[in-house]
């Protein structure tokens, strides 16, 4: 059976106290997951294509995962700007 889609993010400090941006992970329904590192990110990816999101996370292979991590994006986003991590 498969899993439900589950995107995350998070603050990254390479050192404690140094923050070097944020990280996220995708995990398709099969469970299977990958993360990626965005040094300074927009508040939003809606106007990302598709071919970006797969770079960025090489299990996303459709065009509902693509709709879902913009939408599970701006939501981390807004969580972790507005320092509620």
């Amino acid at each position: 059976m498969a899993g439900r889609l589950k995107f995350e993010m998070w603050r990254y400090e390479s050192k404690p106290g140094e923050f070097n941006g944020f990280k996220s992970r995708f995990t398709d329904g099969n469970g299977k997951y990958t993360e990626s590192w965005w040094s300074n990110p927009s508040r939003s990816i809606d106007h990302a294509h598709h071919a970006y999101i797969a770079d960025r996370h090489r299990n996303v292979k459709s065009g509902r995962h693509s709709d879902f991590i913009k939408q599970r994006y701006k939501l981390e986003m807004s969580r972790l700007r507005d320092g509620q991590d």
